[in-house]
């Protein structure tokens, strides 16, 4: 299947899930709003001084007084006040503006003599007030579903006085890495094995506050990965495999799938690394059939799992960023290559810089990356300066 055409496949398979959750405002960071937020009040709740400083009424006059009597105080979270006539009032910055007070003149303009104070300066009616509902009128939409809530919204909820955020349910991720040879990390290593180093990968890149990963390694055996892939769809709402997607006696998960009642819409996808790679359904579950190379797990996952991590989250899909390639790269005219690249700012534009050589078994140009280049497939070499999309490693930013 062509590689953009796999890509909007992917994602019409996964529907937002329809079951949030409460979930209290501290443990709302990094999760995604599922409902809209009306403000049950307005910010600022009342008319306040902007600054230390004395209230006073103009009421239609030019100019403050020179002298004015100072009757009165209010204090942040004072009850409000009544400006006596004729008469200054002592306010702070955030007090309630008293009743009857149009203006503030800021301290610094100011001369206190006891019970007196002196103004230096003229002052225009209406300044340093902070006007009710001048930021948030009450029943205002403020937020609405799939932002995904951080600091800023923390601040904003708590201040509305929110303390209890409905937010997308976690999506459930089943990582099941395949492969006789494979032995966790930490363990004795006998010749012919390896470390599974794929399951650690996918489990670390699709880890974050609205997910819940589990992670399993099943020997090369297709009865039982279809024992795995039966329970894990019991509970999880995608299903990732890797390894055991090609053709040869030992590649078992495609087989696994039909055996364990899945269906594959993708069975290949015309990219480098990760042709054999496999989108469908086990029962309610997505699946996606990632290969077996570290590169090609990575890069299927980035392209196609966290897409559909982000629809089952109902998350509003991200602006494609492009960046200016600054070496040549060969592709077939039928096939996308994704290439490890290191993003820089060079002259104001974004650039993309080849980090190692070419090898979907190697992880050192995955070290030395922060984004993958989508250079899409052409007849002749793609020079240098041609821009291409960049999907980062970390979500909103590059570079370390």
């Amino acid at each position: 299947m062509p590689f953009e055409t796999a890509r909007r496949a992917a994602i019409a398979l996964a529907r937002p899930l329809d079951d949030p959750e409460m979930v209290p405002l501290a443990d709302a960071v990094g999760r995604l709003l599922a409902a809209a937020i009306e403000s049950p009040r307005a910010i600022p709740p009342f008319d306040q001084a902007a600054m230390d400083g004395y209230a006073i009424s103009l009421a239609g006059r030019r100019g403050v007084p020179l002298v004015l009597p100072v009757v009165g105080r209010t204090s942040a979270g004072d009850p409000p006040r009544v400006l006596a006539p004729g008469a200054a009032h002592r306010v702070m910055t955030g007090a309630a503006l008293p009743k009857g007070a149009d203006t503030v003149v800021m301290q610094e303009q100011t001369t206190r003599r006891g019970d007196l104070v002196q103004f230096a300066l003229d002052a225009a009616p209406g300044a340093h007030i902070r006007r009710a509902g001048e930021d948030v009128t009450q029943g205002a939409c403020v937020l609405r579903p799939g932002c995904m809530i951080g600091w800023p919204e923390i601040a904003l909820l708590a201040a509305i006085g929110i303390d209890r955020v409905p937010v997308a349910r976690r999506v459930r991720i089943a990582i099941v890495t395949t492969g006789s040879e494979l032995r966790k990390a930490g363990g004795p290593l006998a010749s012919g094995t390896i470390y599974d180093s794929n399951g650690p990968l996918l489990a670390a890149l699709l880890s974050e506050p609205g997910t819940d990963v589990t992670l399993s390694t099943v020997h090369d055996d297709t009865a039982a990965i279809a024992r795995v892939l039966e329970d894990s769809a019991r509970e999880a709402d995608l299903i990732i495999t890797t390894a055991g997607m090609s053709v040869g006696e030992e590649d078992h998960v495609r087989d696994a799938v039909m055996r364990a009642g899945g269906q594959l819409e993708i069975a290949k996808v015309a990219m480098k690394p990760g042709k054999p790679l496999a989108i469908g359904k086990v029962g309610e579950a997505c699946f996606v059939g990632l290969p077996g190379n570290p590169q090609a797990a990575a890069f299927g996952a980035l392209v196609f799992a966290r897409p559909i991590v982000a629809n089952l989250l109902g998350q509003v899909p991200a602006t494609r960023l492009t960046a200016e390639l600054t070496f040549t790269c060969s592709c077939k005219p039928d096939r996308t290559e994704l290439v490890p690249v290191r993003l820089d700012i060079e002259q104001g534009r974004l650039t993309a810089s080849r980090s190692g050589p070419d090898g979907s078994h190697r992880m050192m140009p995955i070290v030395s990356a922060d984004a993958i280049a989508i250079v899409p497939g052409a007849p002749i070499p793609i020079e240098p300066g041609m821009p291409v999309e960049v999907l980062p490693f970390s979500r909103g930013i590059f570079g370390r």
